[in-house]
């Protein structure tokens, strides 16, 4: 296991790497489109390790070792997901494979997520006070209503048929449901024994759902390339949430 410092290091020169290939792909197309599906793989794969490597440490017996095994679950699908749409890019040629078999690896990565928030949260309920609950609502609602006057209706309008119509309405009310136990874990534990790395992990997740929700919007719009600088922030979150999980385990 790699010492914390080291790893943050790694993340860090991993996230200028990006940066610079990103720069010099928005003058190059072609390498961008290449380059691209090929280092979301290798980054989506990071944080999966790291949630691998913490529930190693702690054992699926323990709480935080089964929160982190269905993270990795979670995130293992999702990376699936990355591999399944590089192949139909790169392989064959598909500009834009959605739908496609990708979003099966996509879609069966939220519910090990969940799990992983829910069981944690559930051994804390007795924080659950008037100040989370209202904070919680009052995020929640925001994010409901963004995604149902926006993200969904235009969605649906774009859907050429039944697949894409249903894939309109779960991506942004899964992404939604994300933001949400993460925000209420943010909550619960800020200024507790564990709020630091919890709040990594919490922020990491919250990140992950608003980019999400962003891309698939924006593409909506027909406003996304291969190469959009919303890739990198996507890169980026996918880093710190590997930061965040390896905190998690070498902090606590």
């Amino acid at each position: 296991m790699l010492e914390l410092q080291k790893f943050y290091l790694l993340c860090i020169v991993l996230a200028f790497a990006s940066l610079v290939i990103y720069v010099y792909g928005y003058f190059n197309r072609e390498f961008i489109v290449t380059a691209s599906n090929i280092i979301f793989p290798v980054y989506a794969l990071i944080p999966a390790l790291s949630a691998y490597t913490a529930m190693k440490n702690y054992g699926l017996k323990s709480i935080i070792g089964y929160s982190m095994f269905t993270f990795f679950l979670g995130l293992l699908f999702w990376f699936l997901g990355e591999v399944a749409w590089a192949i139909y890019v790169l392989v064959y040629g598909v500009e834009v494979p959605f739908p496609s078999a990708a979003d099966i690896f996509y879609v069966l990565g939220y519910p090990p997520l969940y799990l992983g928030l829910i069981s944690y949260l559930n051994v804390f309920k007795d924080a659950f006070n008037r100040r989370v609950i209202s904070i919680s609502f009052t995020a929640g609602l925001i994010v409901v209503i963004v995604t149902s006057l926006l993200v969904i209706p235009e969605a649906l309008m774009s859907s050429n048929n039944l697949i894409e119509a249903v894939l309109a309405i779960i991506y942004p009310i899964f992404d939604s449901v994300l933001i949400i136990l993460a925000i209420m874990g943010a909550v619960i534990f800020f200024g507790g024994r564990i709020w630091i790395s919890w709040m990594l992990i919490s922020i990491s997740f919250i990140l992950l759902g608003i980019v999400e929700i962003s891309y698939y919007y924006l593409e909506l719009l027909g406003l996304i390339w291969e190469g959009h600088p919303l890739e990198l922030i996507w890169l980026w979150v996918y880093l710190y949430l590997a930061m965040a999980l390896y905190s998690h385990a070498k902090q606590i």
